[in-house]
């Protein structure tokens, strides 16, 4: 289905078990910064937080993964998986 309602700075993709969102840059550091920066929109957006208290819970649940380093361009992608978030007790929540 197409989302036109949602505005995407990126490649993303919702698996059955975790949000993934992908950078591509010059370096590996742009391109983390890039799917790290796409996963906080998500955060932001499916979890009503904040950005900064998505980036505080992001630094615990999201991981990093070098997804190219072919043809001069290096790609990454963060990776939220839904039991991460399962886990820890959101801001403004109990329980």
């Amino acid at each position: 289905m197409v989302r036109r309602d949602l505005k995407i700075a990126g490649p993303r993709a919702r698996t059955p078990e975790a949000w993934v969102t992908m950078g591509f840059g010059e370096t590996l550091d742009s391109a983390a910064a890039g799917a790290m920066g796409s996963m906080l929109d998500v955060m932001t957006e499916a979890y009503s937080l904040d950005r900064a208290h998505a980036l505080a819970l992001a630094s615990a649940t999201v991981s990093l993964r070098v997804t190219q380093v072919v043809n001069g361009v290096r790609g990454v992608h963060a990776v939220l998986r839904d039991v991460a978030i399962e886990r820890r007790t959101l801001p403004g929540s109990f329980g």
